[in-house]
């Protein structure tokens, strides 16, 4: 919805934009910004500081303008790179085929990008191309390479213990303050 809204009012029709230029604009920035703190606590039953700091990475560079440094294109590429190297394929040939296709994605992208970004010789040039599929190719297989990494009998649990006394003098406390 980002990009089909974003895009009108950038491009002037539906031609894709830069994901991040969609993403940034609100209220689409905090949608992004609770998938990504939503992704950072999933991170912890993995076990994987790497990928923890990937996502708070990503969740980092939706708080920063894209528009004002290059801190957002930084925080991207890095956290890119974190979710790639903790998702590296083991044994299985579908994970993969999946891995080196997002690299693919990524490899065509930036290159394009540099291109267009060198050779661009109008406003609308960088900002409005079909080009950019490449790059909502490349994140979405990203992400999903994170499934690989979730085991199959994996079972998300909390270890916080609920104490039925602590609930119950809380509740008579609560009781007991109301009357007054």
């Amino acid at each position: 919805m980002a990009l089909w809204d974003v895009s009108k009012t950038t491009c002037g029709d539906r031609t894709p934009i830069l994901l991040s230029r969609a993403l940034t604009t609100d209220p689409w920035r905090g949608i992004v910004l609770v998938f990504c703190l939503i992704a950072v606590v999933g991170s912890f039953s993995l076990n994987s500081r790497i990928m923890v700091v990937g996502f708070v990475g990503f969740f980092s560079a939706f708080l920063v303008s894209m528009f004002q440094t290059n801190a957002h294109n930084a925080l991207i590429a890095i956290s890119s790179v974190a979710i790639m190297y903790e998702c590296f394929p083991q044994k299985n040939l579908k994970w993969k085929i999946h891995w080196w296709s997002t690299i693919c994605f990524g490899l065509f992208f930036l290159t394009w990008r540099i291109y267009s970004d060198l050779n661009c010789d109008t406003p609308k040039c960088g900002k409005c191309s079909y080009f950019y599929i490449l790059e909502y190719l490349l994140f979405w297989s990203m992400f999903l390479l994170v499934l690989w990494r979730i085991p199959i009998k994996k079972e998300i649990t909390d270890t916080i213990a609920v104490d039925a006394q602590n609930i119950e003098e809380s509740s008579m406390f609560i009781e007991k303050e109301i009357k007054f």
